[in-house]
């Protein structure tokens, strides 16, 4: 199935409703990592082009997107961008006529105790498949170390709690794996399904330090990219007029038009915590405190 070209920084403008470029953004942009490997399988991204069908269907959702405000009232109540990603895949599995949505959010359980869920299990009906799907959505900031090779380990999210080794990780030693315990196994039965196999999606942005141009052989070479720089460095070169701010629950279909003009309120939050910017290019920036990366 011929795919056009994924929804890009610059694309995603044509969309005029926030929810539609949201949707096209979390399942039609690139991906941070293409493949991952666990002790016993390489798992790959889902084959869910954006055909011409679906970039249709995007269009006419467009121009009423009651259908997906509908749903994310009901189904989804939290403003958590990672939330919000998975029920954006909910709906398009839903809707699309190529894919059946099976179940999401699914518990597997050994006795009382919780081992973890399955995010979602949908049906290919091209491939006659069916699939486990787990899903990620994440906006990391690179602190290159020159004094080693570039790894993923040198990726962090903006309170620096978070590690993108660690997340993958998380995914191949514990999620993925468990559709091959006897509790998960147990599940899929209970579903009524012989046979499942696996895929992921990790959708989001990589700003990199204005120094960084290695490559990462771990990650997509064509994955979505911003940069990352000081309060003063920003305030020196006085760019404030090119940059607006973007709130956190627009992170997933920010545009420039639509974004917040830059404030002083903004630069005084840049100092306690990260924000996101955008320029009239689509360009993203996080602006950090000076201290930020130390």
């Amino acid at each position: 199935m011929r795919g056009a070209s994924p929804i890009t920084a610059a694309t995603l403008p044509a969309f005029r409703s926030p929810l539609i470029r949201a949707l096209a953004w979390s399942c039609f942009s690139e991906t941070l990592i293409n493949e991952i490997t666990t002790a016993t399988a390489v798992i790959h991204k889902p084959h869910l082009p954006l055909t011409p069908k679906r970039l249709n269907w995007l269009t006419a959702l467009d121009t009423n997107d009651a259908p997906l405000k509908t749903y994310l009232d009901t189904h989804c109540k939290s403003t958590r961008l990672g939330l919000v990603f998975e029920s954006l895949w909910h709906f398009f599995l839903q809707e699309d006529p190529d894919t059946e949505l099976i179940a999401h959010n699914i518990p597997v359980r050994d006795g009382k105790r919780t081992l973890g869920e399955f995010d979602l299990i949908y049906y290919c009906r091209m491939s006659q498949r069916y699939i486990h799907l787990e899903l990620a959505v994440k906006f990391f900031l690179g602190i290159p170390n020159r004094h080693t090779a570039p790894g993923l380990d040198q990726w962090y999210g903006p309170n620096r709690a978070d590690r993108l080794d660690r997340k993958l990780a998380r995914l191949t030693q514990h999620q993925l794996p468990l559709a091959h315990t006897d509790a998960g196994q147990a599940v899929i039965a209970q579903l009524g399904i012989d046979h499942l196999d696996q895929e992921l999606q990790v959708n989001g942005i990589l700003f990199h330090a204005n120094t960084d141009n290695a490559p990462y052989p771990s990650l997509n070479s064509e994955h979505q990219r911003g940069d990352w720089l000081s309060l003063s460095a920003f305030q020196t070169a006085q760019e404030q007029e090119r940059w607006r701010y973007i709130e956190k629950p627009s992170w997933l279909g920010a545009e420039y038009q639509t974004a917040t003009p830059l404030e002083n309120k903004h630069l005084q939050m840049a100092a306690h915590k990260p924000i996101m910017l955008i320029n009239n290019k689509q360009q993203r920036r996080f602006l950090v405190a000076d201290d930020w990366a130390d």
